[in-house]
């Protein structure tokens, strides 16, 4: 492993060839050696041709050489050819650099991103968000102290036609304890899912979705005035942390 500096000073991890030691790509893709694994072909080629060895064993040697060579060779020229790639399972390239997975990222990230952004607007216009007053369990006051949309994704919005989860995220403080049931100390704090209307981007009715998420969440009293920066961080729409998220939860989830 090696290091090399991007157009900004950033280190970023390489490979060393183990041939001639530059930095950037490995001994199977290395220029200088498939120009030395041609000249052998064509030494070897020429002195078989001549035979001036003054021994079986010398032509017999030069014959190793060259196939040797002519094998490697073929293999430098067909490398990755009959490689599958892990992601759409086409030959000839791997999943890191396959097409059908840079367009599936990119395509989900619009996706995404247009989604948070959509469903924060929602909950911007309503006076949904930190500070914002709400009724939890329909009984119970409290006080809105985060929104979290580091997970929101297609899957949590209504759809007529295709299943939707609810989406956890909303933090919020009683503003009187909720008495533990087990008798233990009583909780100043909790935690539920995004009420469905703000997903509901689409302004799909009520009565079309596919189902009613029976989620536990909460209902807006008293709304506040709520900025996007209060809601959309950097980690949540940022554009290296969303691709970063992407790829790991949709494209290429474990």
């Amino acid at each position: 492993m090696a290091y090399i500096t991007d157009e900004n000073g950033n280190y970023k991890r390489t490979v060393r060839c183990g041939h001639c030691y530059e930095k950037g790509h490995n001994k199977s893709a290395c220029p200088e050696r498939k120009k030395n694994l041609a000249e052998n072909v064509e030494r070897y080629t020429k002195e078989l041709a001549e035979n001036k060895f003054e021994s079986d064993w010398q032509r017999q040697n030069a014959q190793r050489y060259l196939d040797r060579s002519k094998q490697q060779l073929h293999k430098m020229a067909t490398r990755g050819q009959n490689r599958k790639c892990g992601f759409c399972s086409s030959p000839g390239h791997t999943r890191r650099t396959c097409t059908d997975r840079k367009e599936q990222t990119k395509t989900r990230l619009t996706e995404t991103l247009d989604i948070r952004k959509k469903t924060a607007q929602r909950m911007i216009d309503a006076g949904f968000g930190p500070g914002s007053l709400v009724s939890v369990g329909g009984e119970r006051l409290a006080v809105i102290t985060e929104v979290r949309f580091n997970d929101i994704r297609k899957s949590h919005v209504p759809s007529k036609d295709d299943y939707f989860q609810g989406a956890h995220g909303i933090k919020f403080q009683y503003l009187v304890p909720k008495p533990d049931n087990w008798g233990g100390a009583p909780q100043t704090a909790g935690h539920c899912y995004f009420p469905v209307e703000y997903l509901n981007i689409d302004d799909i009715p009520h009565d079309e979705w596919y189902r009613n998420p029976s989620n536990d969440s909460c209902e807006l009293v008293s709304g506040v005035v709520v900025s996007e920066d209060s809601l959309l961080t950097e980690d949540t729409i940022g554009e290296k942390q969303m691709e970063k998220w992407v790829i790991e939860n949709l494209v290429d989830p474990k």
